[in-house]
């Protein structure tokens, strides 16, 4: 009896493990053809100037950029399956969500970024009012 049950008890573990195992290779298999899309360069790109806005030192994400240019393009000379139009959809969806969003992202910055140029214009404007010796030091 005992027998029966353990044996039952390992044919359910290993069609678990079988499982587990088919589903992880069709992630990777969705990973593969994700990477291998003709939109996938243009999503990353997306994605690294949606990190870009904001800051003034984007030299890092250039770095970043690059070597996600090298593995894209080393991915993406396989062609994709011929049933990719849900693919296609999503990832053109996604890429336009992207730029959106960095839009979004960028009109705050610009405006944040215009009242701080113009409030450092002000305060010259009044540290130079206020101090007519430096005025004439300066020239």
């Amino acid at each position: 009896m005992e027998d029966i049950e353990n044996r039952r008890k390992k044919e359910v573990e290993g069609s678990d493990e079988v499982k587990e195992n088919n589903q992880n290779e069709s992630e990777e298999d969705l990973k593969n053809i994700i990477a291998r899309h003709p939109l996938f360069e243009v999503l990353i790109e997306s994605h690294m100037k949606c990190l870009e806005v904001g800051y003034e030192e984007a030299g890092e994400f250039d770095i970043t950029s690059d070597a996600w240019k090298k593995l894209v393009n080393t991915n993406s000379k396989a062609t994709t399956s011929p049933n990719t139009s849900e693919l296609d959809h999503f990832m053109e969806a996604y890429c336009m969500a992207l730029s959106k969003l960095k839009e979004a992202i960028e009109e705050p910055t610009k405006e944040a970024k215009a009242f701080i140029n113009a409030t450092y214009i002000q305060l010259k404007e009044l540290g130079d009012a206020n101090n007519p010796q430096i005025n004439c030091d300066n020239n």
